[in-house]
């Protein structure tokens, strides 16, 4: 099961909220057994830029990069490192960096902007998570000493059940209480007898797997319901929310939907998002290296 998983990713630019993000991924990976990429993107975003920086000035912005970078590494002698710094548009350098080394996780400090209370997720953190094709986690200033708590919301989506063993598989390592989640309506009531159907077809499926979990059918109490989401997790003092975007009536799939946007914009936890392009892409990426190794869809497909 370890071996399937070996890679993070941990874009770097050397401030305190990078330290935050290292030092999750860190414990993440004594998690799982993987070692971590430590990446500096260096952007230069105009066609000038890149004239006029030519290869000498690149290689010693790199080298100097590379020593900052070592100098984190050294302060963590048991962690397996590898360093890397490029040059490019940020999040098509993580992108790409990530596909090339088939990794498995990208962790991101979501560097949001605050007006007015209204936290807006970073240009890159959005363009990061839309086209991944692996898990990204986006970290607040939480940081990660135990996971005990996962919340993990639920829907009438065709993916639900994708998003599920995704929690399962991934609590192997973690072996944290997963407390799955959704909202009943007022005034909704076949939606909420469909819900209630699904959570109990989903509680007779979790059970064989013999973890900790609870299934949580809360009425809606607040004007979206993200924000009755974000008040149980912080009931539940989350470590992690997990959730799995859709394409809500778009007709692309590099999309985050509105809720899964609120999600990662105002929850204190940190939150794993798996696009329904991630869990649906050719190479099957996602599905058999992390939500899949066991075979599990294989099983139902046979079965």
């Amino acid at each position: 099961m370890t071996e399937n998983i070996k890679n993070i990713i941990v874009p770097v630019d050397f401030s305190d909220k990078s330290e935050i993000s290292i030092e999750n991924a860190i414990h993440i990976s004594k998690l799982i057994h993987c070692k971590i990429h430590l990446v500096n993107v260096i952007e230069f975003t105009d066609w000038w830029n890149n004239l006029v920086v030519n290869s000498e000035v690149r290689e010693k912005i790199t080298e100097l990069s590379k020593q900052n970078l070592k100098k984190i590494t050294d302060s963590h002698p048991d962690v397996h490192f590898e360093l890397a710094v490029l040059f490019g548009r940020k999040y098509e350098q993580i992108l790409n960096y990530a596909e090339s080394i088939n990794a498995n996780f990208i962790v991101l400090h979501d560097k949001h902007k605050d007006e007015d209370d209204k936290k807006i997720v970073g240009s890159t953190v959005t363009h990061v998570i839309t086209k991944s094709k692996c898990p990204v986690i986006t970290i607040k200033n939480k940081k990660l000493n135990e996971i005990k708590h996962i919340i993990v919301p639920i829907d009438l989506s065709d993916d639900t059940e994708l998003q599920m063993l995704s929690a399962i598989e991934f609590n192997k390592f973690t072996n944290a209480h997963l407390h799955f989640v959704s909202v009943l309506f007022k005034g909704y009531g076949t939606r909420n007898i469909r819900i209630k159907s699904k959570a109990q077809r989903l509680k007779n499926i979790i059970k064989g797997y013999k973890i900790p979990f609870s299934i949580n059918l809360i009425k809606k109490q607040n004007a979206y319901a993200y924000q009755d989401i974000l008040e149980f997790s912080d009931k539940q003092n989350a470590d992690l929310i997990i959730i799995m975007t859709h394409k809500e009536n778009y007709s692309f799939d590099n999309y985050i939907g509105a809720f899964a946007h609120q999600i990662i914009n105002f929850s204190k936890a940190p939150v794993m998002t798996i696009t329904s392009q991630a869990a649906h892409s050719e190479n099957e990426t996602i599905i058999t290296k992390f939500i899949d190794p066991l075979g599990i869809f294989d099983k139902n497909k046979q079965e």
